[in-house]
């Protein structure tokens, strides 16, 4: 199970360290590739990734061409190393001015964890943890009878 958040630097090779209860859950192999409404990276184990390319792959293929080229051109496969760490890839980042803070926070969200600059997070988190969203969420989970 991915949860929880942690702040890490990035250093002068654009490696980051994963924490360890993040690595027992996603291995040594995995899939970093560009999130398609935030600006963050998620980060997969090569088996979430691959569920995730499946259910993509059995969508009409007319209708998803343009998503699988943004998703499979915008995603690259990554090792953890044996200290923990994983290379962002330069291209990945571009788009969001990521590695320009060198602090990322790494965020775990269930089924992979997600890669923020520290300021995109802290925007995003400030957006979102207001008492008025917290109240609609809590009345949306307890449709479900939560």
């Amino acid at each position: 199970m991915l949860i929880g958040k942690y702040k890490n630097s990035v250093d002068s090779k654009n490696r980051i360290f994963v924490p360890h209860k993040f690595r027992e859950d996603l291995g040594v192999r995995c899939v970093l590739s560009q999130d398609l409404e935030y600006r963050c990276l998620n980060l997969y184990s090569t088996e979430k990734w691959n569920e995730y390319c499946e259910r993509i792959e059995q969508l009409p293929s007319i209708e998803m061409e343009e998503m699988r080229f943004l998703i499979y051109s915008n995603s690259n496969e990554v090792e953890i190393d044996s200290q923990g760490r994983i290379v962002l890839n330069q291209l990945l980042c571009e788009d969001w001015d990521m590695l320009s803070e060198k602090e990322v926070m790494i965020v775990g969200i269930f089924s992979h964890i997600q890669i923020w600059k520290v300021s995109d997070w802290e925007e995003m988190n400030q957006k979102l943890n207001t008492p008025e969203n917290r109240k609609a969420v809590k009345n949306q989970l307890k449709k479900f009878s939560f």
